[in-house]
């Protein structure tokens, strides 16, 4: 193990040391991002070159990056390089215990105001205040990059999927980005369902978009769905993934990495230490990154989506027209991104009698949709259609959360045809094969 990892080092110094050297005639760190440098100031008290040496030193390689930094001219490739390097220092050096961040949070604006953020307002020091303070998180990632970023007291962590790097993910052109999350202040009205956790804002500059399936968004204090944004047109909870999250205080007593060969030995780790053990938690994956909240459903609703039954003009043995299609929806109806749900439609008659829909079984989507393209009824008549689910519990690999209200079409009349081969799914039967669990689809 000891020769990969010193093998490793070498092949991630060598791309270091190659992408610094590339970075001074390359094009920005983003596609299509215009030169930053707006406000830069590297040579007042207040300035860039300055403030590195209050925080790390007057000899430090820090300093040394600080003045490279400033020949190389304000929003250059060159100068952002060299920015996310002295970025990823105060984020090591805030990772561990908490001493007072002024410094630390007034640098870090006149970095950034010294880089090129794809045209980014620059945050006030009073939010990099919380992100380095005991509660929040800060820290850079290049492409080579595998850990997570944490928040200091473990609570929350961003990361890519799986064992795959940061540059799995990241859009063509960027190279580095810096995360940051603070806490928000909850007034009880983020969710319409029931809270168990604090919000979470989650942060990146530049400002981007993750390649699919997106960052991995975990909380790992409680187990739930993950709520994003608040209550409003914009909410949605997150289909949950399972969490890789530490045991107790593990990310805690880890102590921060103090020299650069740390820092690339821990990124270079097969398991980083907070990946070390899964116990309860929250994860959903989300291409761009804003508030979270821990919520729990407490029940799964359906919706029809885009379509309205025909009263007349159904044929048996022909599938209905429009493909009747159904949304999972939570307790407070906000739309639940959840796949592999099982939902039916069963059909009542005028006169209480049960007949069979045909093809009346589906599984919602990664969109947390359901659709019965080949649904069919096999009797004539009049009928009201009704959209079932028993909730999250055919899926054992998600936390349960019941059924909820089920949907009533109005009276639908279906004409005489060939019903030919029937299939069908009744309530209490044994759950259909899942495509998508069992890897078909």
């Amino acid at each position: 193990m000891g020769a990969q990892r010193v093998s490793a080092l070498l092949v991630l110094t060598a791309f270091l040391a190659t992408a610094c050297g590339e970075r001074q005639t390359e094009a920005p760190t983003g596609p299509d991002l215009a030169q930053g440098g707006g406000g830069c100031n590297f040579t007042s008290t207040t300035g860039v070159v300055t403030l590195t040496k209050n925080e790390f030193g007057a000899n430090s390689t820090e300093a040394g990056l600080a003045t490279s930094m400033k020949n190389a001219g304000a929003g250059t490739a060159q100068a952002t390089s060299l920015g996310y390097q002295i970025l990823a220092s105060i984020g090591n050096k805030y990772d561990g215990s908490q001493a007072s961040t002024s410094n630390a949070s007034a640098l870090t604006v006149a970095l950034l105001n010294c880089m090129d953020i794809g045209g980014a307002t620059v945050p006030a020091a009073t939010v990099f205040d919380v992100a380095l303070g005991a509660h929040g998180a800060l820290g850079v990632r290049v492409s080579a990059d595998v850990a997570a970023v944490a928040s200091h007291d473990g609570a929350w962590l961003l990361a890519p999927p799986g064992t795959q790097s940061w540059g799995s993910i990241l859009p063509t052109g960027t190279n580095a980005i810096l995360v940051y999350g603070v806490p928000v202040a909850d007034d009880g009205t983020f969710t319409n369902d029931a809270g168990l956790s604090g919000i979470f804002d989650w942060s990146t500059l530049p400002h981007i978009t993750f390649n699919a399936p997106g960052v991995l968004i975990s909380n790992c204090t409680a187990e739930g769905y993950l709520q994003h944004n608040p209550a409003g047109p914009t909410a949605e909870i997150l289909g949950f993934i399972t969490p890789n999250c530490p045991n107790a205080g593990a990310l805690l007593n880890e102590p921060a990495p103090r020299t650069l060969a740390d820092r690339l030995f821990r990124l270079l780790r097969p398991a980083p230490a907070y990946a070390s053990l899964a116990v309860t938690g929250t994860t959903g994956s989300k291409r761009t990154v804003s508030p979270f909240k821990v919520i729990g459903p407490v029940q799964v609703n359906l919706a029809a989506v885009g379509f309205t039954w025909k009263k007349s003009g159904n044929t048996v043995g022909k599938p209905f027209d429009p493909t009747p299609v159904y949304r999972i929806l939570s307790s407070a109806n906000t739309p639940f991104l959840q796949a592999d749900v099982l939902v039916w439609l069963e059909a009542i008659g005028n006169s209480g009698v049960k007949v069979d829909i045909c093809n009346n079984w589906a599984w919602t989507n990664a969109n947390g949709v359901a659709q019965f393209p080949a649904a069919y009824l096999n009797k004539s008549g009049g009928y009201t259609i009704i959209a079932k689910t028993d909730g999250t519990s055919s899926n054992p690999n998600i936390p349960a959360v019941p059924a909820g209200i089920s949907v009533l079409s109005p009276l639908v009349n279906v004409k005489n045809g060939n019903p030919g081969t029937c299939t069908t799914f009744h309530q209490g039967d044994a759950p259909p094969d899942n495509p998508g669990l069992n890897g078909k689809q």
